[in-house]
């Protein structure tokens, strides 16, 4: 088994604006910058004290009454061959987040290259034939 090397994925920077996947051995993979709203405590609490004013939406002119602040996690997916991201079924893929920065970049390498040892990839990979059970032969 050869390891995934840092030299064949990409750098935070491309994935603050890309997803990026790739393939070894019978195991493919996904990394895609996942985005949550939560909402902002800080800025409610200023509104709420007279320090701030709700944000306003720019296209329609109107109060954000729940404002909210963005949060970003990388989303690391691995799954059998041949099929696309969008094609596999999801109970085929592993999933785990990690912190959105080059850290999280090593990390999610290093566990995707943990999920390639740990199964014989080539073993899982889909057939064809399974194409037409997923919808793809329609």
């Amino acid at each position: 088994m050869k390891p995934i090397d840092k030299t064949d994925i990409m750098h935070i920077g491309f994935l603050k604006k890309e997803n990026f996947t790739g393939s070894s051995e019978g195991m493919r993979y996904r990394f895609a910058k996942k985005i949550y709203k939560d909402p902002d405590l800080e800025l409610i609490k200023k509104i709420e004290a007279g320090e701030a004013d709700y944000p306003v939406d720019k296209k329609t002119g109107e109060k954000i009454m729940n404002p909210v602040k963005e949060r970003f996690t990388l989303g690391v997916w691995v799954w059998p061959e041949p099929f696309s991201f969008d094609r596999t079924p999801e109970d085929k893929k592993t999933f785990k987040e990690f912190s959105f920065d080059e850290d999280g970049v090593m990390a999610g390498l290093d566990w995707i290259n943990d999920q390639k040892r740990s199964s014989d990839w080539s073993q899982l990979s889909l057939s064809w034939k399974d194409w037409k059970n997923i919808g793809g032969g329609q």
